[in-house]
């Protein structure tokens, strides 16, 4: 073989493994791949809606998600919490602007906290979207969830209280964990 085609041959040995070998991490191949927990279910989680006492520019009621399952689950994304009457008007939430994004391990007992910001009260010309007078209901659903569930609203104390929302819109903000 000549002097040129070892050193062709080399070259492209070479970069064959350097190829192959590239961004590899011996460590990383040893290691067990972690597994991600599936996806939260609705049903697999115990929901609280909680009306706050009311004070301008904070939330009006803050939506709970305690994990009931003996497995964790991965919390990722905002739930989707709607207000309605029969097949009438509706008021969805969303996300806050500038809420980032959740990607939360929810781990069994530990609970996820949303604020709710809507205004829970007449506004000044005395109007609502929806009057607690034609009874609302409200459902929500974990994200990526096909099934949903009903909400009921109550106060700090665990009282049932009747949802009312007088703005067309209702924001989620940025969750705790607790």
């Amino acid at each position: 073989m000549s002097t040129r085609t070892t050193a062709v041959a080399a070259a492209g040995l070479a970069v064959l493994l350097a190829a192959v070998g590239c961004g590899r991490d011996d460590r990383a191949a040893a290691a067990p791949a972690e597994v991600r927990p599936a996806a939260c279910r609705t049903d697999l989680l115990s929901w609280r809606l909680t009306r706050l006492p009311g004070r301008p520019h904070h939330p009006a009621a803050t939506l709970g998600a305690t994990l009931r399952s003996a497995r964790s689950c991965a919390f990722d994304g905002y739930p989707e919490l709607d207000v309605y009457v029969g097949k009438g008007p509706d008021v969805p939430a969303r996300p806050e602007k500038g809420a980032g994004p959740v990607r939360v391990e929810l781990h069994p007992g530990h609970t996820l906290e949303f604020p709710v910001f809507y205004a829970p009260s007449a506004l000044p010309d005395g109007s609502c979207y929806l009057r607690a007078d034609t009874t609302p209901s409200i459902s929500v659903r974990a994200p990526h969830a096909h099934d949903g569930s009903l909400l009921r609203l109550s106060d700090a104390r665990g009282h049932a209280e009747r949802m009312q929302v007088c703005g067309t819109g209702m924001r989620l903000g940025s969750p705790r964990l607790r």
